[in-house]
């Protein structure tokens, strides 16, 4: 039997509202229409949205590898906060073409101060059109909050290698203390005005800003081979990596 969602006059409303798939209709969900009437079909399966690798640690379903990845040892791409555009360590540079990762290019930012995500608008965690996870991989995928990053590191055990697995990458492990499931994070650095240096740390942005000092700083995960910070604070305007995680809607 088919349910009823809502009437509409026109095709064309139906059409707006079925291109409309962030507020309206779920990923893989069946409609058919008739008569203008949208149905949604009980019957249709509805596949789970992962599409890629996650550890399930303390109850949050992390990805296993960063965003623009091929591989768990992979850097991925760099992004500033709040771009969804992002970058390889190649495309870093300041030349013609090249990402500079500075003020003068930086999402947001012009004259001065920054035009969203400010004191102006109160906004402190990243919309879904900003969100480099999101718009990347889709689906129920997003960046990880600063609380979210602090949670991890209350339940895990962290340790840095200088060679994973034997692939030359070095980076930190981070051992579930509940049930031993591990997750990899690459040193991957960051990008900073026109120049990236990898190996030595890595930098996760988290889709939290800090708004206790105005606008201009964002949470990340941060580490190297002497410790791992939760919840520090930088720039926005810098090139970081990004690992999503896996929300349950």
């Amino acid at each position: 039997m088919a349910i009823y969602l809502k009437k509409f006059e026109t095709m064309s409303q139906y059409n707006a509202y079925t291109a409309d798939t962030e507020n309206f209709i779920l990923p893989n969900v069946s409609l058919t229409v008739d008569n203008s009437t949208v149905h949604y079909n009980p019957s249709s399966p509805v596949p789970p949205t992962p599409s890629h690798d996650y550890v399930e640690i303390g109850g949050v379903k992390w990805a296993t590898m960063n965003v623009g990845a091929n591989s768990i040892t992979d850097t991925g791409l760099y992004f500033q906060w709040g771009d969804t555009q992002g970058y390889t360590a190649s495309q870093v540079g300041s030349g013609e073409g090249q990402k500079y990762f500075g003020e003068t290019d930086c999402i947001y930012y012009n004259d001065g101060s920054y035009t969203k995500y400010n004191e102006g608008d109160s906004k402190i965690t990243l919309e879904p059109t900003d969100d480099a996870v999101k718009a990347t991989w889709g689906g129920n995928w997003r960046m990880p909050t600063k609380d979210e990053y602090v949670a991890l590191g209350e339940a895990v055990t962290s340790a840095w290698t200088a060679d994973y697995q034997g692939s030359g990458v070095a980076g930190v492990v981070l051992t579930s203390n509940a049930d031993g499931a591990t997750l990899f994070f690459p040193a991957c650095g960051g990008a900073y005005y026109g120049s990236v240096d990898v190996g030595n740390d890595g930098y996760f942005w988290s889709s939290s800003l800090y708004a206790d000092e105005g606008d201009s700083y964002v949470y990340y995960l941060g580490f190297n081979s002497y410790s791992v910070d939760w919840g520090n604070v930088t720039n926005r305007c810098n090139g970081y990596s990004v690992r999503g995680v896996l929300a349950e809607n």
